[in-house]
């Protein structure tokens, strides 16, 4: 399902429909890059303060259990060590605040931190829609 709100905003689910990219853009923004798919590393997690360097060294399978469980990640791929974080129930990354911000913006992941110029499904471009 597209997430859209209204004929100025980007088609999140259609690349070729995203707004090229500049840091202004952001002010205003509902956040739609925070509802793609987001993995994480076990170093974001540390920096999130959702583990510990001992943690991932000595109990992998524990903490993928206990990050289920708290409803942090949905996924896990231990061989490439990316885990899936959770969604809210109306979508969106589960760091999303109520007003759609990064409540963990200082210390968030590094693919949010590369989006949209180093790393997104297209280079250089965001899927901007204006803030309700």
């Amino acid at each position: 399902m597209a997430r859209q709100t209204d004929t100025r905003g980007c088609d999140i689910e259609r690349p070729a429909t995203w707004k090229k990219y500049n840091a202004t853009l952001c002010t205003d923004c509902m956040a739609l890059c925070c509802y793609l798919i987001v993995e994480v590393t076990t170093d974001d997690l540390i920096r999130l303060g959702i583990t510990d360097e001992e943690e991932v060294a000595f109990d992998m399978k524990g903490l993928v259990k206990r990050l289920k469980k708290e409803g942090l990640i949905t996924r896990c791929n231990l061989s490439k060590g990316k885990f899936t974080l959770a969604t809210r129930k109306k979508g969106g990354c589960c760091f999303l605040d109520a007003h759609n911000r990064c409540s963990v913006y200082e210390d968030r992941p590094e693919v949010c931190r590369m989006h949209p110029t180093r790393l997104s499904p297209r280079l250089g471009y965001c899927p901007w829609s204006p803030a309700r």
